[in-house]
């Protein structure tokens, strides 16, 4: 929405086409004008203010609720009534926030289990925790919120757009324009609220703007909160026009090992760029006693109660006036952060940062930061699901919030999951390996000599369990080799790194103990023993006993065997790549032999020796993943692969993509784990579990199945969940982490958005197996398998110091097959792209056939 001031007395009147109270609609060929003021007659020589949307603007995947931009950079939300809260989360790495369509959400630093900022309980139904801003018209005692959210207000606009880094709410309220742009700073502890509020009446206004943040300070959730609210401490400094917060206690133990001693190690703030009319540091005095945020007391006073101290319950409550003549625009803006003590100063960051021209300068800076992580790969195929997903939201959902924020609606996390946030750091390897590469050594630093993990830890501090599941191990090598495949950077083998209880060795020797750990955990028939769980951690009662085996894992280390005998014939590592061949051998055997059900692969085999997976089993008689991995590692031969893709096919593929298992499970079984505790449908108990539903696109593919390989990309693919929002209920542009089965009566809601693992994955199954660009050693090998309707598609990407503009051409329609290549205008043999690294760009023409 762009603002513009029309002189109304030099239109046409045959131009003006309608005139009321709430707005005057003006029109120009294509240009369509909302006047926020009566037109008066007798009054044209008024200057009115206008806000415009070009009719010609295309708008991607409208619903009832919202709409992507043209570009695909941005999702307009245009009502605050979603199924379900729409929201986005925010990162620089460090800081991070959350912001529902309504306004509501929290802030963190770190992580939002151990080092919350602001207070927030998990209620996807209200959705009525948040860091609010109250606008008051001083002369009526009018009062409504800059958001949806606390006060409920009638509107006559409404409208939010979520972008990368950045949130926009668009409101009119009783004549008052509202944009608040809500955006966390790229390099430092602190977000932005820019309020820019215009003045749509003939009328001076008088107003002033309320902050409203409950402060946590450390571990959450806070449920004891009277407990906690004793040790905290408010203090306001009108120089800085901010109000400050300490705490002193923490979750941790002192170096003493005794709780309940130590301070918060920071200085939470909240600043604004007026000075203060007013303050407050408690929640009581604000809100009045047995009142709400929706109808605070603090409206009804001409200030607020100025409180601060020790003796409240802490709150950051700023309070600034503005006059607005007819016509006229003002901004203000407030930040909040968390300052460092000993390491960062809050006065230099709130003097630094807190006025308007900082303000634009950050969120410019946001725009480089982020544009910098998305764009150095872009693709343009005739599919705009895939094209805005792909480009954009999935790398920003990938970083924001899975690798950097850690937190999300539907789960806060304190840590890093083993191979969870390995799995995701493979979205940085065209825009920066360097960053998966300090993921890998990060990971490789939570590993026991030994040779197993920690299954998760905590980012602060550390700590986390040690257990015996099969598979996070793994994860390891098999992320390494990907980085190796991008980068080719062997060095990164010799990169030292201590174990948890040992000193440091090569990276190369971390992943060899990885291998040798999976090694001695088989069973007698030489199929690996499923432990605590493998993948599926709802698989957690099925192997505890060290007699259940997985057939997954056998597949998962199949594979991963493949790439590393290789790597240790390189190194002189002869001995091991011969034992990883007779392994493999064995493991091709057994699966075979004893996971074979007659049309599909067994998932396992219980401490009982029972099958699971089978069809014998009335419940969970087919899983997903070992017959998807069967022909991802290649363990089965092409007939038992496309016997166990057509069972996939037959019994998993559904209209909302591919289902983790069927039947789902109805009752608990004790023998089997938490999966079949679930409601039926849900989750892992028969659900679409998008992560994996992933990686049946990368099976269906080596297949060489285009049409299956597309649907099963094309239903789990947000934006194509357009059309029944309803029944999806999630936000259409991040995946979700599930999606409901058959039966759930809820059959293809979504749920458990932003923070899944499936965003990184659902982004290289459309560039790695659909466009078909896949680095290798030696180059870049294009082998697409797209749609035979498709005429053409282009990538551009950064691959090893060179940028390659690559177009592929499909005169003859079909969906495989590499007729011809050409690097910057000459012929060349095969479809493998060498490596150039002259920092040049490369024009690469392929064309099928």
């Amino acid at each position: 929405m762009k603002r513009y001031t029309l002189r109304l007395d030099k239109q046409k009147s045959s131009d003006r086409i309608s005139a009321s109270r709430a707005v005057t609609l003006y029109r120009q060929g294509s240009f369509v004008v909302y006047i926020c003021e009566t037109f008066h007659p007798r009054n044209t020589q008024a200057i009115l203010i206008v806000y415009a949307n070009r009719s010609v603007m295309r708008r991607l995947f409208s619903s009832r609720y919202g709409y992507f931009s043209a570009d695909g950079r941005e999702y307009t939300i245009t009502t605050p009534l979603t199924p379900r809260p729409w929201g986005n989360v925010i990162s620089n790495g460090d800081y991070a926030m959350i912001v529902s369509q309504t306004g509501s959400g929290y802030s963190w630093r770190n992580n939002a289990g151990q080092n919350r900022i602001t207070r927030s309980f998990q209620d996807l139904v209200q959705d009525n925790w948040g860091k609010y801003l109250y606008l008051r018209d001083l002369d009526s005692g009018h009062y409504w919120s800059a958001t949806y959210k606390p006060t409920l207000h009638t509107y006559d606009h409404y409208q939010v757009t979520h972008g990368l880094g950045y949130s926009r709410f668009e409101q009119e309220v009783h004549g008052i324009r509202s944009q608040l742009t809500v955006f966390v700073a790229p390099y430092d502890p602190v977000e932005f609220f820019e309020l820019t509020l215009t003045n749509c009446t003939d009328l001076v206004r008088r107003l002033d703007i309320t902050t409203y943040v409950e402060w946590l300070l450390g571990f959450a959730p806070d449920e004891h909160r009277e407990f906690h609210k004793l040790f905290i401490e408010t203090t306001v400094d009108r120089s800085l026009n901010a109000l400050l917060a300490r705490k002193y206690l923490w979750g941790f133990a002192d170096e003493a090992g005794r709780h309940n001693n130590l301070d918060w190690p920071y200085v939470a703030f909240m600043a604004a760029s007026e000075p203060l009319k007013s303050f407050d540091g408690d929640k009581e005095s604000f809100i009045g006693l047995y009142q709400s945020l929706e109808h605070p007391q603090a409206m009804r006073m001409a200030t607020l109660a100025e409180r601060t101290g020790r003796f409240g319950d802490a709150i950051a409550a700023l309070q600034v006036e503005v006059t607005l003549e007819p016509g006229v625009s003002h901004t203000i803006v407030f930040t909040l952060g968390a300052a460092e003590q000993g390491r960062e100063d809050p006065a230099e960051l709130i003097r630094r940062l807190t006025s308007p021209a900082a303000s634009a300068q950050t969120l410019a800076a946001v725009h480089t930061f982020w544009s910098r992580l998305v764009d150095a790969e872009h693709v343009e195929t005739p599919d705009p699901a895939l094209n805005l997903m792909t480009n954009y939201w999935l790398k920003y959902q990938a970083i924001s919030g899975r690798l950097w924020a850690k937190s999300a609606f539907y789960q806060v996390s304190a840590g890093y999951g083993f191979r969870d946030q390995l799995q995701d750091s493979q979205i940085f390897l065209v825009c920066d390996p360097e960053l998966t590469k300090r993921q890998i050594l990060l990971h490789a630093g939570q590993q026991f000599i030994e040779g197993d993990v920690l299954h998760w830890w905590f980012s602060i501090r550390g700590g986390g369990p040690r257990t015996n599941c099969s598979d996070d191990l793994l994860w390891l090598p098999f992320i390494v080799d990907s980085y190796l495949q991008e980068t080719n950077d062997v060095a990164i083998l010799d990169e030292p790194v201590p174990y948890l209880n040992g000193p440091a060795e090569p990276l190369y020797l971390h992943c060899k103990r990885a291998i040798e750990r999976a090694f001695s955990r088989f069973s007698p028939r030489g199929i690996p023993l499923m432990g605590d769980h493998d993948w599926n951690d709802g698989l957690n009662a099925v192997g505890t006993h060290l007699r259940g085996e997985s057939f997954w894992v056998a597949e998962f280390l199949y594979a991963i065997l493949e790439r590393w005998m290789p790597l240790a014939q390189q190194r002189g590592d002869e001995a091991f790549a011969e034992r990883c061949a007779a392994v493999r051998e064995t493991l091709r055997w057994a699966t075979n032999r004893y996971g074979w059900d007659g049309a599909w692969f067994l998932q396992a085999t219980t401490d009982d020796g029972l099958p699971l997976g089978s069809h014998a089993n009335d419940e969970g008689r087919i899983f997903l993943m070992p017959n998807i991995w069967a022909v991802i590692s290649g363990i089965a031969d092409r007939e038992r692969a496309w016997q166990a893709m057509e069972s996939v096919s037959r019994h998993l593929l559904c209209e909302y993509g591919t289902l983790l298992n069927y039947p789902a499970f109805t009752r608990p079984r004790p023998d089997i784990g938490y999966v079949t505790r679930y409601a039926p449908g849900l989750r892992e108990n028969g659900g679409v579990y998008t992560h994996a539903a992933t990686w049946s696109v990368w099976a269906y593919a080596l297949l060489g199945d285009a049409e299956q390989a597309y649907e099963a990309y094309r239903r789990i693919c947000p934006p194509n969940r357009s059309a029944d929002p309803d029944r999806y209920k999630a936000e259409p542009y991040v995946t979700p982490g599930n999606v409901d089965g058959p039966q759930s009566p809820y059959f293809g809601r979504g749920g458990w958005t932003w923070y899944t693992g499936s965003a990184q994955w659902l982004h290289r199954m459309a560039t790695h197996w659909i466009l078909g660009i896949r680095p290798q050693a030696n180059g870049l090998l294009i082998d697409p398998l797209i749609p035979a309707t498709w005429d053409r598609f282009t990538v551009r990407r950064s691959f090893r110091g060179a940028v390659y503009e690559i177009e592929v051409l499909n005169p003859q329609h079909v969906s495989r097959g590499v007729a011809t290549v050409e690097v910057d205008g000459q012929p060349l043999a095969g479809n493998v792209v060498p490596v150039f690294a002259d920092g040049q760009t490369h024009r690469v023409r392929v064309v099928l056939g």
